[in-house]
């Protein structure tokens, strides 16, 4: 079903937040047409790869698809 196991989602992570910042994300996620736990997830690894490359880890490669499309999903244009 998928061509690689390990992107399968099936580890969770429980995070609660205050009202407002719920009204936030929620409203985000409208924004942007999408699922909150969908946003949530990609705001989440966003910040991650951005918190590992500013230490220089070496967790990402080259070819992290992902962060790859992190990066580009969440691109400020230059006029704004």
């Amino acid at each position: 079903m998928y061509d690689d196991p390990r992107k399968i989602r099936h580890r969770r992570i429980v995070v609660r937040v205050n009202d407002d910042n719920y009204d936030i994300v929620k409203a985000l996620a409208q924004y942007q047409g999408e699922n909150m736990a969908t946003l949530a997830h990609d705001l989440l690894m966003h910040q991650a790869i951005a918190l590992a490359q500013s230490y220089s880890m070496p967790i990402l490669s080259e070819q992290n698809v992902q962060a790859k499309a992190l990066t580009s999903h969440f691109s400020v244009p230059r006029n704004a």
